[in-house]
């Protein structure tokens, strides 16, 4: 013999184990997705439950933005702004802009001892100020 025939058969490569772990990352992609849309569902239920400052007694307001729309960006004031507000905005503003530009800041809550934006409203808020 002038050389060696190498006459075994090699087995087909095993095809089954790429396809496993498809399954696997697929099955890790839908637990991860369906885990995620479970707590937004979860937590856009809770969150909606009762408006910022909506029970508040410090403010008569339907929502925190009533306020915020109502005080700062029209100088209306909160109690004469109907809320959702229909065209008040628009008129209020026209060619002047807000009422107070950036907002009062902390320098208007803080003096008065009232807890700034709607932590005033949220009655476990740790900011220092009157809560309610």
């Amino acid at each position: 013999m002038t050389g060696s025939m190498n006459t075994q058969q090699q087995d087909p490569p095993d095809t089954r184990a790429p396809v496993r772990r498809g399954l696997r990352r697929s099955s890790l992609v839908v637990a991860v997705t369906g885990g995620a849309a479970a707590m937004l569902a979860l937590s856009a239920t809770a969150s909606a439950a009762a408006p910022t400052c909506s029970d508040s007694t410090l403010i008569d307001v339907e929502v925190h933005g009533q306020h915020v729309i109502g005080d700062y960006v029209t100088g209306l004031g909160h109690g004469v702004l109907t809320w959702p507000p229909r065209g008040q905005v628009g008129a209020a503003v026209g060619s002047d802009g807000p009422a107070v530009v950036g907002g009062p800041g902390p320098g208007f809550h803080f003096p008065r001892g009232i807890a700034p934006g709607a932590s005033f409203c949220v009655l476990q808020s740790s900011s220092p100020g009157l809560h309610g």
